[in-house]
């Protein structure tokens, strides 16, 4: 039920929606202003049929801008009615609206194949008699006949509609010149994808071609700016076709947030990225925007067109599903139901191409159905291509039945295979291999029970130590009862090494590892253990003792780093070093007799590795780098790529240590083809993301923005992938540097990503850098609803702060953020709250530019402009409280500063209280008045400003003179010509002959003056 209002009160409401955003709830007011007007009092009066006509274009608009299915044409022709009938009811205003909206009637029409195509000639004819009758440009109309003559299949018209389109001439009623080189675009590369489906490259013209016309409007060169979400979104099958990757994987991430929760984007705009993630290895990511979008939004209803592009994009994705062996898995059909991947598959395809055939029907034609199967033949382009954004892997599927006869013995002898090969999948196999001898109930001897506990015991050693060397000593008893001294003794050491890490307090007393690493000697002297034994014993030892002198020497830290000198001078290492490299030297010389025998190879090179760390951390750069090299070498010679990681990386930041980027370059560049060619199982996803890691690190240090970004995304994807490592950390570092590059776009991406993961880690370093940077990146509307959500979680979430300067941070970005989102009433909020966090930290400067944004908030929200003055009144009086208490306590410095403040909240308060009001000279009436009053008030502060900043003498001066000079701006916009003269003289009197100007400032000030002067000399002739 509506409310009672004048067609005044209508019509100001009408106008105070055009500032809202387009979307459901402006869709929703603006119906129920139709349904207000039309119970209007006097609705055959001349003032109803008006407000009703302006609130029917109003809502044909808004459903046109603001919804993926429009059904604006009823409405337009309820209007065209409306002023056949009353054409009094359309002022100027109104009736170019009118003539405007004949363009959506086409297009819906067009849109909904339902629509007889004699319905759709019809309203492109009525289109064409109206531009006609009011003596316009036919431009827009020959642009509405190429597309209907495109839907129809029909080239020859559509050429001549096209040719007679550009020829037209531009007039008031020509579409934005960036939406005409939208359309022209897209028209291309719908010939190439045609071309494309017979013939290999036949269509790359018209794709680059395409590219072209798009690329200003992409650039920002048109005020349309809402064409560039969808513009990301075409752009991607043509790059993909071209080979253009790099652009498509930009585009990609960059464009899918602006689309992702747009109230008006449909199906088309959403198909082509889930298409991307199929032909580039990004299946994941594909899933992840499945499950966003396959919502009951996405039916038949209103967008047939849009529906059938979603639909078959959903079959190319799920066909990669099916290929990849994953056909079985949960996947959401149309309206959220589930379904499997391959039933999905089935069902998608069979809807696009129904929703192709309802507009071949109207078309009499197949040329829709073709296109839909040359989308389905379209096969992936690249193998992977690391996007720095969503999931790195498909979900794992369901505990798979277990076989009717497992084999315990064969997957033992196959976890005894991977463990000699010292395989990353080894300790999974023993697992396994556990939970098959458990369920068969199989009875193992004792040299197999103890096999098993010892791997096992490897595993639980890395979360309880004490428990994990309870189980080494017991597997080692187990290995002497059976026979094995050798693999006793090994367990013995093993469980010596856990419980060294152990916390006090829980640490069972173990044996000297001296004693047995000097038992282990003997029993190899006397043949009773063999060199593998008693090299992994002397290999414990020395790890141990490495460990005292720091974590680098046995490769325990992370990112590979092989020393830092700040740990401690090389002297101080002293014989303690020589010692163990002494005692590594004769492990080396122990074994390489037997070199050859299985792990031996792989005990060579872990000694050598340590050595290399020991000689970096000593100070020999050189000699470290050398055997850093042979053990990565010795490792890929016995077959163990994985191994070699922890080498390599410490090669590598040895070499960026000492300023060897090249080479540094060439060995993780190495390394990661190396993996690429032999396979992704070489070497464990958690390895190779440090690698890109550490490679993004000597880009950097390189000045190599570029290739620092993509290593990161390299890293982001492998950490996904390994489902442990930093994301958010990476996310953030990628997003930073992607905003360095200025692609701001896919920076806001990255960083909306990376801040939901630092906000669950709860990381506020990595949150309060993650905010600064969004907000620097995030500029457009959809960016910036993302942003404020997240900031505004950020800024209020529920987990206590420690660095409280960081959440005042925080929440003055979080209420920035959504003041440029014009939500307002948030914005006040988190203002409100920035200030209380301000004052209770001290920071009065901070206060004080709260107070100046409060204010502006309150002038763009429509508040009265007294509101904005006593803001910015409460920052004066903040700027003198201070310094009535403080005085004592502040340096000149300090003083200085806040008396500039007051300077600058004068001069802001002027331009506040001038901006929005238009010159009262093109006024007259009340209006008129009242812009003059804000004007004659705004210098008044201006002269204050001048005033203040004067008082701080030279610190000041350059200020004074910009304020005198908007000062002198505004006397001349009130025809004040005399007083703007006189300002314009003594600012150039600030400033005589020669002085000195290392900023160019004095030439930017008289140059102003010049320009002001020969204004008003034109406004006098």
């Amino acid at each position: 039920m509506t409310t009672s209002r004048t067609p005044a009160q209508l019509r100001g409401e009408r106008r105070a929606q055009g500032l809202a955003p387009h979307g459901p709830e402006r869709v929703a007011r603006a119906e129920e202003l139709v349904a207000a007007a039309e119970e209007l009092p006097g609705p055959d009066t001349r003032e109803g049929r008006a407000a009703l006509a302006e609130a029917l274009l109003h809502l044909a608009a808004s459903r046109a801008l603001g919804t993926g299915a429009r059904v604006c044409a009823p409405l337009v022709a309820r209007a065209l009615d409306l002023q056949d009938a009353h054409p009094d009811a359309f002022d100027e205003d109104a009736w170019f609206a009118l003539l405007w909206s004949l363009r959506w009637a086409v297009e819906d029409v067009l849109g909904d194949p339902a629509a007889p195509a004699a319905d759709v000639e019809e309203w492109l004819s009525v289109m064409s008699r109206r531009h006609a009758r009011a003596g316009l440009s036919q431009r827009a109309v020959h642009a509405r006949e190429f597309m209907v003559a495109q839907d129809l299949g029909d080239s020859p018209r559509a050429v001549r509609a096209y040719d007679a389109w550009l020829e037209a001439e531009r007039d008031e009623s020509a579409d934005c010149a960036g939406c005409e080189l939208a359309w022209r675009g897209q028209a291309h590369a719908a010939r190439a994808q045609r071309a494309d489906a017979v013939r290999a490259g036949a269509g790359a013209a018209d794709d680059e071609a395409a590219l072209r016309l798009w690329e200003p409007v992409l650039r920002g060169d048109y005020p349309c700016t809402s064409r560039r979400s969808t513009l990301l979104a075409d752009s991607l099958p043509p790059l993909l076709r071209l080979g253009r990757i790099e652009e498509a994987r930009s585009r990609h991430v960059a464009g899918y947030l602006l689309v992702r929760d747009a109230p008006a984007a449909g199906g088309a705009a959403l198909a082509p990225h889930l298409e991307f993630c199929a032909r580039t290895g990004n299946e994941p990511r594909g899933l992840e925007i499945l499950t966003e979008q396959q919502g009951a939004h996405r039916r038949q209803d209103g967008d047939p067109a849009g529906h059938g592009a979603w639909m078959a994009s959903v079959a190319q994705l799920t066909r990669r599903l099916v290929e990849l062996g994953r056909g079985d898995l949960p996947v959401p059909g149309p309206g959220g139901r589930p379904l499997t991947a391959a039933a999905l598959e089935e069902e998608a395809a069979s809807l696009a191409l129904e929703a192709a055939a309802r507009f071949d029907a109207r078309a009499a034609s197949e040329h829709h159905r073709a296109a839909v199967r040359a989308r389905l033949a379209l096969r992936p382009c690249v193998r992977r291509l690391p996007l720095g954004v969503g999931p790195g892997a498909l979900p794992r599927p369901g505990a798979p039945a277990a076989p009717a006869a497992p084999d315990p013995h064969g997957m033992l002898a196959e976890a005894r295979r991977l463990s000699a090969l010292g395989h990353p999948a080894a300790a999974t196999a023993w697992v396994a291999a556990d939970d098959a001898v458990t369920r068969g109930g199989v009875e193992l001897g004792q040299g197999e029970q103890a096999e098993v506990l010892d791997h096992l015991a490897m595993l639980l050693s890395r979360r309880d130590p004490a428990a994990g060397a309870a189980r080494f000593t017991e597997a080692a008893r187990l290995f002497a009862g059976a026979g094995l001294p050798g693999e006793a003794l090994a367990c013995r050491a093993r469980a010596v090494f856990s419980a060294s890490f152990a916390p006090e307090g829980t640490r069972v007393p173990p044996e000297p590892i001296g004693a047995l690493c000097s038992e282990a000697r003997r029993l190899h002297a006397e043949g009773s253990v063999g060199t593998r034994h008693a090299t992994a014993v002397l290999l414990t030892g020395a790890r141990m003792r490495a460990r005292e002198l720091g974590p680098w020497a046995d490769g325990d830290e992370e990112d590979g780093t092989p020393f830092d000198a700040a740990r401690g001078a090389p002297d101080a290492l002293g014989p303690a070093a020589d010692a163990l490299d002494a005692e590594l030297a004769d492990l080396i010389a122990l074994a390489e007799p037997d070199r050859a025998a299985p792990g031996v190879r792989a005990r060579i090179a872990e000694a050598t590795e340590t050595r290399g760390r020991l000689a970096a951390q000593r100070g020999a750069p050189a000699r470290a780098a050398e055997l850093l090299t042979a053990a990565a070498g010795l490792f890929h010679e016995d077959g163990r790529p994985w191994a070699a990681t922890g080498p390599e990386l410490a090669l590598a930041r040895l070499l960026m240590d000492t300023g060897d980027h090249k080479r540094a370059d060439e060995v993780l560049s190495g390394a990661l083809e190396e993996d690429r060619t032999e396979g992704r199982a070489a070497r464990t996803a958690h390895d190779r993301a440090r690698l890109h890691l550490l490679h993004a690190d000597v880009h950097a240090a390189q000045g190599l923005l570029t290739d620092e970004a993509a290593s990161l995304r390299y890293a982001v994807h492998e950490f996904r992938v390994a489902g442990e490592g930093d994301v958010p950390r990476a996310m953030l570092r990628l997003g930073g540097c992607l905003l360095a590059l200025e692609e701001t776009d896919e920076a806001a991406a990255v960083l909306v990503g990376a801040l939901d993961g630092l906000l669950e880690a709860a990381d506020e370093t990595g949150i309060v850098q993650a905010c600064v940077w969004l907000g620097h990146a995030s500029g457009r509307p959809e960016q910036l609803r993302e942003a404020a959500g997240l900031l505004r979680r950020a800024a209020l979430g529920p987990q206590p702060w420690q660095d409280r300067h960081g959440r005042a941070v925080v929440t003055h970005l979080a209420a920035d953020t959504h003041r440029a989102g014009h939500r307002f009433a948030e914005a006040e909020e988190l203002y409100a709250g920035a200030e209380e966090l301000w004052r209770a930290l001290g920071d009065h400067h901070a206060v004080i530019r709260t107070l100046h944004a409060r204010a502006w908030l309150a002038r763009e929200s429509g508040a009265q402009v007294g509101e904005s003055l006593r803001r910015m009144d409460a920052a004066q009086e903040e700027i003198a409280a201070v310094l009535r208490r403080q005085e004592a306590e502040l340096d000149e410095e300090q003083r200085l500063r806040l008396r500039l403040e007051v300077g600058h909240t004068f001069r802001q308060t002027a331009e506040l209280l001038i901006e929005p009001v238009p010159l009262p000279l093109v006024l007259s009436g009340e209006q008129g008045e009242a812009a003059l009053a804000c004007y004659v008030q705004g210098i008044t502060y201006a002269d204050r400003a001048v005033e203040a900043f004067r008082a701080c003498g030279e610190a000041g001066l350059h200020e004074a003179t910009g304020a005198e000079l908007r000062a002198a701006g505004l006397e001349a916009d009130l025809g004040r010509y005399e007083a703007a003269v006189v300002r314009l003289t003594r600012v150039r009197a600030t400033y005589p002959e020669g002085t000195p100007d290392p900023h160019g400032t004095v030439t930017e000030r008289m140059s102003e003056a010049s320009a002001l002067e020969v204004r008003i000399e034109n406004a006098l002739s």
